[in-house]
């Protein structure tokens, strides 16, 4: 969730692993499907450009920076990665679903996932709560800002569902700066 280019996606595919790539970003998914199809791997990843929120929603992703490969938007509200509200330079329209309704309607229920949104992951679990605690799913990988108000409670939501948390990382360049109370969490069951 929050596939981008595709980097992470691709490299699953590569491994033999098939993939549900979602990005909302239109730049982003234009470049997704691009890498998609120049790697040959349109039977291993299914791209959908669409959010995962915490409801089934019409709504607008704003933009932060309109540029191939950005990020740092969010969807159904104009809140950045910090908590903090920002003015979007365009806004976008996209179809936004829960992650329970997601896996409910997709070919094959997915044993790792993978989250990097830049704000919006407590919305994204509250809407996963049957799907964090199914037994196939084995790993979550997901980058949270842990100064936010709603960093406790996404933790909660992942450990009540079974799973501990094993590391909190993120790369040395990232230990000054805007970035650095960022962290890669990972999850196993």
């Amino acid at each position: 969730i929050g596939a981008n280019i595709g980097i992470y996606s691709l490299y699953a595919a590569y491994k033999g692993i098939d993939v549900i790539a979602i990005e909302p970003d239109a730049l982003n998914y234009a470049l997704l499907n691009l890498n998609i199809r120049l790697n040959n791997f349109g039977n291993k990843i299914i791209p959908y450009c669409i959010a995962v929120h915490n409801t089934t929603t019409f709504s607008k992703f704003n933009i932060s920076s309109y540029e191939w490969g950005g990020a740092l938007n969010s969807f159904d509200n104009n809140l950045d990665h910090k908590g903090n509200v920002y003015k979007p330079i365009h806004s976008q329209g996209v179809f936004g679903t829960s992650l329970d309704s997601l896996t409910e309607s997709i070919p094959f229920m997915p044993n790792h996932l993978k989250v990097d949104v830049d704000g919006n992951e407590y919305l994204i679990l509250l809407g996963a709560k049957n799907f964090l605690k199914h037994k196939n799913l084995k790993s979550i990988l997901i980058e949270l800002e842990d100064t936010r108000s709603d960093y406790l409670q996404s933790i909660k939501i992942i450990e009540d569902s079974g799973f501990k948390l094993i590391e909190k990382t993120h790369a040395a360049i990232f230990d000054q700066g805007e970035f650095s109370s960022i962290y890669n969490h990972i999850f196993v069951r």
